[in-house]
């Protein structure tokens, strides 16, 4: 085994900083740093060029890095092996791998730059579920797209989003704004189409609507959707024809359903 430094103290100043960059958004942003956890996540970052400051194995995480033979450059990187009771204490899973890791942030494209015509892009404003704001970053990973912008959304670099993504934070160009009107200004600008979607009032039903150039689905809170102000500043109104009583979907499979119609028409 190579000689790391070992960690056993639960006092250690790089344990301590993971612990407070994994539990605050005060400190995630304030350090421009996020924790990841698992093999195969820690494995997407390096693959992607991910910048990282701290890398932790317990002595099972350390076999099952080898055993994979990922290749990673980490002359910058601050590597050690930790016990692994402290590997349980650092680990917000249910069945951990003993692998953890401090990221840097990756810089962010600025809104004029990242929307450009032609291109297709999910829009999240008001998104707070971790799980949904990872999910859809997934998709648009999945689906090709040029980019998804989080709008007043949850932290995406918390724990949960960022084990929610699978690894698609590293691949996709990401923009997090505090209001919406700039990213409408910005695919008004670039010739972008900004799709509201809608459960309720006048709007196109998806499948049959024309999708064409640039789009931007903009999906909106959970609980509440979209604010009608802003589902009135998009281009167009979009939704999902329901059956039965039925009355919405999930922001994540909804974002999925009209992305997909949208990715389909671009590429016909």
């Amino acid at each position: 085994m190579e000689p790391f430094l070992k960690i056993s103290a639960r006092e250690n100043a790089a344990v301590k900083i993971y612990r407070k960059l994994a539990s605050s958004r005060k400190e995630r942003m304030r350090e421009q740093r996020f924790v990841l956890e698992g093999l195969r996540l820690v494995g997407d970052a390096v693959k992607n060029g991910a910048a990282l400051t701290h890398l932790f194995w317990t002595e099972d995480g350390y076999a099952r890095w080898q055993a994979e033979q990922i290749q990673a450059d980490l002359r910058e990187t601050r590597c050690a092996l930790i016990s692994n009771e402290l590997g349980k204490e650092l680990s917000q899973t249910e069945h951990s791998q003993g692998v953890y890791a401090i990221c840097r942030m990756p810089q962010q494209p600025a809104l004029c730059d990242l929307v450009h015509a032609g291109g297709i892009y999910a829009v999240l404003h008001q998104l707070q579920d971790p799980g949904n704001a990872g999910m859809v970053l997934r998709t648009a990973d999945a689906l090709g797209l040029d980019g998804v912008i989080y709008s007043a959304s949850c932290d995406i670099y918390s724990p949960k989003v960022v084990r929610a993504t699978m690894g698609s934070l590293f691949r996709m160009q990401i923009c997090c704004t505090a209001e919406i009107a700039p990213v409408l200004d910005a695919c008004r600008s670039a010739g972008v189409e900004s799709c509201a979607a809608v459960v309720s009032g006048p709007a196109e039903l998806v499948g049959s609507c024309a999708f064409s150039g640039g789009t931007a689905v903009v999906i909106g809170n959970e609980g509440n959707g979209l604010p009608p102000e802003v589902a009135a500043a998009c281009d167009r109104r979009v939704t999902i024809p329901m059956h039965g009583t039925i009355e919405s979907l999930n922001a994540a499979m909804a974002a999925g359903i009209i992305l997909w119609e949208a990715a389909k028409a671009e590429k016909r």
